[in-house]
């Protein structure tokens, strides 16, 4: 369940990407990005894409430890972000 929301999620991601900076592109050629160090509403797109792709390529990381219960987050926290065993006792 969790690969077809993460592929429905990916496929969303790639089409919000496509529409908001490869069409105008497609149409317009390379002025479309002329502005956009001027254009705010671009640099927040574009930020806001980035953003949801890092969180997106992070998702089956994180998914483990928040449905975990506690022995599984403890072999999660050791392996996964490098907290030493001798943290725990």
């Amino acid at each position: 369940m969790l690969f077809i929301a993460l592929s429905t999620a990916g496929l969303l991601l790639a089409f919000s990407a496509f529409a908001a900076f490869g069409l105008p592109w497609l149409v317009m050629g390379n002025r479309a990005f002329e502005e956009f160090p001027e254009r705010r509403d671009q640099q927040m797109m574009a930020g806001v894409l980035g953003t949801a792709a890092v969180a997106l390529a992070c998702l089956p990381l994180l998914n483990a430890a928040l449905i975990s219960a506690g022995p599984q987050l403890q072999v999660f926290a050791e392996t996964v972000l490098g907290v030493p065993e001798r943290f725990w006792s």
